[in-house]
Order: C-alpha cells, then sequence, then structure tokens
C-alpha cells in the first residue's frame, strides 16, 4: 500500500471516531432512561440495579470520549505525519471544527485553533487563495 491510501483510511477512521462521543452520551442517554423507568415502575428497593446502570452510564461516556481523542490523533496523523491532504479532508475538517464550537470551552478553543490552522494552510490542501 502506498502512502496516499493509507492516508485516506486512517483519515476515514478517524472522521468516523469522531463521532463516538455522540454516541457515548447517546448510549448514556438510554440506560439512565431505563433506569428512571425501573425507579418508577418499582420504587427505590433494588438500588444496586441503579447504581450499575448509572456506572455503566459514565463507561459509556467515557469510552466515547475516549475515542474522540484517538480520532484527534488519528486525523493529526493523517494531516502531518502523512501528508495527506485532498480537499474533501479539508472540507470535513472544516465543518467538525465548526460543530467543536459549541462544545464550551475546551472544543470552543479546540474548534477555533483548527479552523485558523486549516484557512492558514489551505493552499497545503490544494485550494487557491481563495476559500469560497
Amino acid at each position: 500500500m502506498n502512502k496516499e491510501t493509507i492516508g485516506k483510511y486512517v483519515a476515514v477512521l478517524g472522521l468516523l471516531l469522531f463521532w463516538a462521543p455522540l454516541w457515548g452520551i447517546i448510549d448514556s442517554y438510554f440506560i439512565m432512561s431505563s433506569s428512571f423507568q425501573e425507579i418508577t415502575l418499582f420504587g427505590e428497593n433494588e438500588p444496586k440495579i441503579s447504581q450499575e446502570e448509572m456506572s455503566s452510564a459514565a463507561f459509556s461516556t467515557l469510552i466515547g470520549f475516549f475515542l474522540f481523542l484517538v480520532a484527534l490523533c488519528l486525523l493529526t496523523f493523517t494531516v502531518v505525519g502523512l501528508n495527506y491532504r485532498t480537499k474533501w479532508l479539508f472540507w470535513l475538517l472544516i465543518i467538525y471544527s465548526t460543530l467543536l464550537l459549541i462544545v464550551f470551552p475546551i472544543g470552543t478553543l479546540l474548534g477555533i485553533i483548527v479552523l485558523v490552522a486549516l484557512v492558514l494552510s489551505r493552499k497545503k490542501f490544494g485550494l487557491s487563495g481563495d476559500v469560497t
């Protein structure tokens, strides 16, 4: 396999793993929903069930954020290490960075940094001086 093919696969994997926190939060929501449903139906007679489910919900969220960090590392490795810079990757990174702006405060800071870095290095992605 050549460097460009590896870069494409690593970029796609990183872009897919970028959504892991969302899936972790969705999983946590369903776990907590079922836990509260059990409390409503059966009362608080069995607190162990709720405790186990709440720790499971926290664990799924934690795994989601860990996979998000892995995604950021993969995307950074793709762009910086493998020099895989295409137009589609540039625009997807712009979209993902814009989405990061709503995750206050760390995501906002990270989103601004990545957006500035992408705009400043747009020529390396094969784009002209104009971003429009």
